[in-house]
């Protein structure tokens, strides 16, 4: 059972509009790489018509975002497929970045990334390097710990539920701004979560024999600290037919404390 997946994005400035001489070049090989990362091994998803996507407030700055199984699988596209001879002659049609350009991040298998969250994390390796949180090629980080033991079905199905932080112990990182979007596929649990306090976030999780739910989970604090922590949380169904989950957690990092939350599912 694989919890995690690579997420990458790469930018980069055009030196003309896409429809210039100058760009035809890189224009005509569009369709022919595209098909060649769909077909590769490894590959998972990326963003369609990528060229169209206005990402940043300069429309010149392409991008470029993509879902795979692992690094080396998108290593060996990158750089040792047809994919070279563009990367080769890439100073004929983009600017010499003068900073960080490129940013992998792991994400919990089965989530596609947004935008904003690719940016984020392009953000956070300009501001901060090399980190668990985004990495280059140069210095690749491994997948964030997983849940242990027999995975069983979940008591409760969590897809397409919007949870929120109700109560929290004084040393956890959530507090009534932070929301978690959850996702299902199976045995398979995750969840995003951003607000207040957290910046950005996510966990992995699967059901176990007793109905709860073991998960790791990891997130970027108002500091810009990675903070990371494992969890067993206790579904309940509410009368209304809402989920709430109490949780009894741990710090994996830090001072490694332990604490109690709840976070339940927001009316619709």
């Amino acid at each position: 059972m694989k919890h995690y997946q690579l997420a990458q994005l790469n930018i980069g400035k055009i030196l003309g509009t896409l429809d210039s001489d100058m760009m035809a070049g890189f224009v005509a090989q569009l369709d022919e790489i595209n098909a060649l990362a769909d077909r590769s091994p490894g590959f998972i998803w990326r963003l369609k018509d990528a060229t169209g996507v206005q990402a940043y407030e300069d429309p010149l700055i392409l991008v470029n975002m993509s879902v795979w199984e692992s690094v080396e699988t998108l290593r060996q596209f990158v750089y040792k497929s047809g994919h070279v001879a563009p990367l080769r002659d890439r100073s004929r049609w983009f600017e010499k970045p003068a900073q960080a350009h490129m940013a992998m991040w792991w994400i919990p298998a089965g989530h596609i990334p947004t935008l904003q969250e690719a940016r984020e994390r392009l953000e956070y390796r300009r501001n901060w390097g090399d980190s668990p949180i985004a990495f280059s090629f140069g210095n690749i980080y491994s997948e964030p710990e997983e849940p242990v033991g027999h995975p069983a079905a979940p008591s409760v199905t969590f897809n397409n539920r919007l949870l929120v932080s109700a109560f929290n112990t004084p040393n956890g990182g959530c507090n009534s701004g932070t929301q978690f979007h959850y996702r299902q596929d199976g045995m398979r649990v995750w969840a995003t979560y951003a607000g207040e306090r957290v910046q950005f976030g996510s966990l992995v999780a699967i059901g176990d024999a007793e109905g709860c739910l073991d998960m790791r989970y990891q997130h970027v604090d108002a500091r810009g600290q990675l903070r990371a922590g494992k969890c067993r949380a206790i579904p309940e169904i509410l009368a209304d037919g809402r989920v709430r989950l109490h949780e009894q957690w741990q710090w994996t990092n830090g001072d490694l404390s332990e604490g109690q939350s709840i976070v339940e599912e927001l009316k619709s």
